[in-house]
């Protein structure tokens, strides 16, 4: 009997033992979690994460009432000049959320901060003047037109905007989060006024007007917030100093300037060769496959550290295991653009309007288009730059880019919205042989060593 309950007491003393330890755990992990809470890159991070939300949600509401209000026609006109400055904004950003975001990071001083922030607002602004003057070029060269030439100047305000923004100096401090709250107060307003005062295709030039009071808000309000919050005041710096700064962010410039042009280069020639109703109806269609692509992007971003560690410790190793990912990935992606195919004619005709429906089949290419990307993002970026190939990858891209010129100039020319849908899978597709390639010759080199 006594053997009995020694028996049970040690199992109930194994037991609290047990419950203790269990408990012990569950603090340590509290622990580490507030800590990370407190960190302050994790909140920097989800402070960025919520304003690339804000940023990919509230267009989604808009656009099916704005595509139904306007009309293929005068969206059609506001994407045409959207697109060009699209590129625009790509010239006056520059590469400093990158160049100047790296720096700032590392400076302690005030008088450097200083510097730089005088180097890259005066850079800025030399830019803008380029591009205003390139918008001046672009309403003489229209100037028939009337409306569009409205929508240009009302729109290249935009472009001021971007001009005042400091991303760079907020991201470099960490410190997002009035950035964020900022711009999400601003596109909010922007949205709350375009729903109460947008109630017709004659109100184009007020969605205009409208569109560009987001990045204004947002530009004015952070530039002076920066301002005073890290009590910058403006230095003198030379020309060499601008120079020096500008080169400084070339690199991430042409990288983006590239993007920009591999993702909205049809556009701009159906603008050129087409009617603005192709051209308001192609570029509704491409948000569809367009948000897959947004869709695809966090993913990409968790995939790539992963992929760059499993590919440097073992090329072949490391590039069964992207395969792996890429077969579970695709096959989702698949499933998706499948459903949306099927049900694309339904489907562009609830998010657009029924004016839109009868080109319901230039998605098929598109959604096409997406699923050739994806595949080409583990070949291109988590197998080579992955595995530090950055000079090969960049020769099959700028190539890619080149492709994509050329075939949607033709397209375009030719087949109008079709063939503008056509255009970027066949440059995908050649870049899918490009990376195919440039991984057999690495897989040799590695065999010959």
């Amino acid at each position: 009997m006594c053997l009995n309950n020694q028996g049970l007491n040690d199992k109930s003393l194994c037991k609290q033992t047990i419950v203790d330890l269990q408990d012990g755990r569950d603090v340590v992990l509290i622990v580490k979690i507030k800590k990370i809470l407190k960190n302050k890159s994790f909140k920097n991070g989800l402070w960025l994460y919520l304003l690339q939300l804000c940023n990919t949600v509230i267009p989604l509401l808009t656009l099916p009432y704005i595509t139904r209000i306007l009309g293929s026609t005068q969206y059609g006109l506001f994407s045409i000049v959207i697109n060009l400055i699209g590129y625009m904004q790509v010239v006056v950003e520059y590469g400093f959320i990158m160049s100047a975001t790296r720096k700032v990071a590392l400076m302690k001083k005030d008088e450097e901060i200083n510097q730089l922030f005088t180097t890259v607002v005066l850079s800025r602004l030399f830019l803008l003047m380029v591009c205003w003057i390139g918008s001046g070029v672009y309403i003489i060269m229209n100037k028939d037109n009337t409306i569009l030439c409205e929508c240009a100047i009302a729109l290249s305000f935009c472009l001021l905007g971007y001009c005042l923004q400091q991303n760079w100096l907020f991201q470099g401090k960490q410190d997002m989060k009035v950035l964020s709250l900022i711009s999400i107060v601003g596109r909010v307003i922007s949205t709350i006024l375009v729903f109460l005062l947008v109630k017709s295709a004659n109100d184009l030039l007020i969605y205009c007007v409208l569109y560009a009071i987001s990045p204004l808000i947002s530009g004015v309000a952070g530039f002076f917030i920066g301002m005073i919050k890290y009590k910058i005041t403006f230095v003198n710096v030379t020309s060499k100093d601008i120079w020096e700064e500008l080169k400084s962010g070339w690199y991430v410039f042409t990288t983006q300037l590239s993007s920009k042009v591999f993702g909205e280069i049809g556009v701009t020639f159906l603008g050129i060769f087409c009617a603005a109703s192709v051209v308001g109806v192609f570029s509704a269609i491409h948000k569809i496959p367009k948000l897959l692509v947004m869709a695809w992007s966090p993913i990409s971003q968790v995939l790539y550290p992963i992929a760059s560690q499993r590919i440097t410790l073992s090329f072949q190793s490391g590039k069964m295991v992207i395969y792996k990912m890429r077969r579970i990935f695709l096959c989702f992606f698949i499933l998706i653009s499948i459903i949306i195919a099927v049900f694309a004619k339904p489907v562009i005709s609830i998010a657009f309007g029924p004016e839109y429906e009868n080109y319901f089949f230039w998605i098929y290419p598109l959604l096409a288009w997406v699923i050739v990307g994806i595949n080409n993002n583990f070949l291109g970026i988590q197998i080579l730059l992955g595995s530090g190939h950055d000079k090969e990858y960049s020769q099959c891209f700028q190539i890619g880019v080149l492709c994509t010129i050329i075939f949607n100039l033709v397209f375009a020319y030719f087949w109008g919205g079709l063939g503008a849908s056509f255009a970027p899978l066949l440059s995908e597709t050649i870049l899918f042989f490009l990376l195919k390639a440039k991984i057999r010759k690495i897989e040799r080199l590695d065999c010959n060593e």
